[in-house]
């Protein structure tokens, strides 16, 4: 770990522990964003995902354990964050799949980039993730989406792999012989197309903003936003 992402780091640990002791009652919740962040956010043309679209499903794998670091990389209450344009796209797709008795489930959108450096780190070989001399993830710039299918009660809907899982099997071009997954990813297929998204073929459940994939946006550093990132254990 580099002495610069060190010295990141200690300021952000330090908003982790105020923001623990105040936040008991939001834990299991994606938090909206208040006060500085939210200002912060407004500058960097961010927004609230669970403002904007009312009712989205949201579970953020990467404030929990359980995901490929072992550990949550995010306080419980990060909120779901996104470019205003990305958002409004995910907000065309979600009224899509609703009108056909689905939804999604978001397991991750804006990134900050201390936890991707962590995410590359813990991923070891497997190429996952993307090393940053060789370039941060759209995730870094809020305009990536990892989500799954779920349908009209939240249960999700079976898909070729979990998330983060199986890179094997996990590309977008399924082979397998089950015709629900196929069905099922195809449906969330279409509607994330229609509203504007391409997949990432290696993933089935990472979709970028189309609009963006020949104008990258400047990466968000989490202490610009005000929001703390947890470091390796």
């Amino acid at each position: 770990m580099s002495s610069n992402y060190r010295r990141c780091l200690q300021p952000l640990l330090l908003l982790v522990l105020a923001l623990s002791s105040g936040s008991c009652a939001h834990r299991g919740r994606t938090l909206l964003l208040t006060g500085r962040s939210a200002e912060h956010a407004e500058k960097f043309h961010l927004v609230d995902v669970r403002k904007e679209i009312r009712g989205i499903d949201i579970d953020l794998r990467y404030a929990t354990a359980n995901n490929v670091a072992g550990h949550p990389l995010y306080p419980a209450d990060m909120p779901c964050l996104l470019r205003s344009e990305t958002a409004a796209k995910l907000k065309q797709a979600e009224a899509i799949l609703r009108a056909q008795g689905y939804g999604l489930r978001i397991w991750d959108a804006y990134r900050p980039p201390e936890a991707q450096e962590i995410l590359h780190q813990a991923s070891g070989k497997s190429r996952m993730f993307l090393a940053p001399d060789a370039g941060w993830s759209r995730h870094c710039g809020g305009i990536a989406l990892d989500l799954t299918l779920v349908d009209k009660h939240g249960h999700e809907q079976r898909m070729p792999t979990g998330f983060d899982q199986d890179l094997a099997h996990s590309q977008t071009n399924y082979q397998g012989s089950d015709p629900v997954v196929r069905r099922n990813l195809q449906v969330l297929q279409a509607a994330m197309k229609q509203a504007g998204f391409i997949q990432l073929e290696a993933e089935w459940w990472h979709f970028d903003d189309a609009a963006y994939l020949r104008n990258p946006q400047p990466i968000i550093y989490g202490w610009e936003l005000a929001l703390p990132v947890m470091s390796p254990p």
